[in-house]
């Protein structure tokens, strides 16, 4: 029975060491998961082992009287435990070996985390003091001490789960560091580039958002007022975010020397305001052109959608599905016939009857998925 625990304990020891330090690293939560049952299994068994291997009774010194059938039962309650930890083994000794390994090699790979840490602040350090100055620079090293203090008390402690977590956002801020340290001797170079960028895309946005006016005067000579209501003001927001983006550029400017980090984050700000404000001119130049397009030729906008139906209606025959989907498909056509018929006046609403259209031909396209979806299934 002894060289039964024995041997069961030493399986036990391999097995629970891997186990223990996947559960620790949080590297394999399966492995934990599927090792919980075997655990209970095996211990329930070295239990019956213990209790058997007691003391004598206390009181009277007297041993314990144990029956040659206890002792049998309880070996083959250790043989059995130590054939399901075989059996365990055998299925995940990859798991098992690596998670050992993993716990094993974190020291080592503090040790060389540290010693990258420190070779990436000193050649931090080592700049000189008007690249140092830089914000990246300063957050990059800031950022990288306060880790750095972190990983030195995990590595005091020795808990290794919190020294692994701490070395993994070690080697993260040490690499952040180096990349900016490099980066830092080029960076007003790269900088400059994207301002003269920004202030080309800013002066042919300047030409758009000047055209707008007229654009949106077009509007509302050519056609009635419910065709735009939607879009006034936008000349006027296209106008102040253009005078946004360019007290963006001077701010870039002013400060590229002196801090082109700050630059960038000004020429970022710069771009995003001049993406608004095309928005706007988009918003009424392509209103204006889809507009016009309606009115040269409104039966032809309409004859897409129609055709669209048509083909929608012959889909529903050649699948069998004219009793599900037929009635929809003839509701959206007359809806296209009605918002035709609406159109005729002295003043139609095109804008109007442009979103009948596209609600219609959405709606077509989403039946055509279904029955599509429906014949798959």
């Amino acid at each position: 029975m002894i060289r039964d625990f024995l041997e069961l304990d030493t399986r036990l020891s391999i097995i629970t060491e891997g186990v223990d330090a996947a559960s620790e690293l949080g590297t394999d939560p399966q492995l934990v998961a599927d090792f919980a049952s075997v655990r209970d299994t095996v211990y329930a068994a070295i239990d019956r082992y213990l209790a058997l291997s007691a003391e004598p009774d206390s009181s009277t010194g007297a041993p314990i009287p144990r029956s040659a059938a206890e002792f049998s039962s309880c070996s083959t309650a250790l043989r059995d435990s130590i054939a399901t930890l075989d059996r365990f083994y055998t299925s995940h000794a990859v798991a098992v070996e690596n998670a050992r390994a993993n716990q094993a090699a974190v020291p080592t790979q503090a040790v060389a985390a540290a010693a990258e840490s420190d070779a990436a602040l000193a050649a931090a350090q080592a700049l000189p003091d008007e690249l140092r100055s830089y914000s990246s620079v300063r957050a990059a090293i800031d950022h990288h001490q306060q880790v750095r203090a972190d990983f030195d008390a995990a590595r005091a402690a020795g808990r290794t789960a919190a020294l692994a977590r701490a070395r993994d956002e070690l080697v993260e801020a040490t690499t952040r560091l180096t990349s900016v340290t490099a980066a830092a001797p080029s960076r007003i170079a790269e900088v400059t580039r994207a301002l003269a960028s920004v202030r080309t895309r800013s002066a042919a946005v300047q030409t758009r958002v000047e055209r707008l006016p007229g654009a949106y005067s077009a509007l509302l000579r050519e056609f009635s007022s419910k065709c735009s209501d939607d879009l006034a003001g936008l000349d006027q927001q296209g106008a102040r975010l253009l005078a946004a983006a360019g007290e963006h550029i001077a701010a870039a400017a002013q400060s590229l020397h002196s801090d082109p980090d700050a630059a960038a984050v000004a020429i970022a700000a710069a771009r995003e305001a001049l993406a608004a404000a095309e928005d706007r001119v988009d918003s009424v130049t392509d209103r204006l052109v889809r507009l016009r397009e309606i009115r040269a030729d409104p039966v032809a906008v309409a004859g897409k959608v129609r055709f669209q139906i048509r083909d929608a209606q012959l889909l529903a025959v050649n699948r069998g599905v004219v009793g599900q989907f037929g009635s929809v498909l003839d509701a959206a056509s007359a809806r296209l016939e009605r918002a035709v018929q609406a159109l005729e006046g002295t003043h139609p609403d095109y804008w109007g009857y442009s979103r009948e259209l596209d609600d219609i031909a959405d709606f077509v396209a989403g039946v055509v998925e279904k029955m599509k979806g429906g014949s798959r299934r």
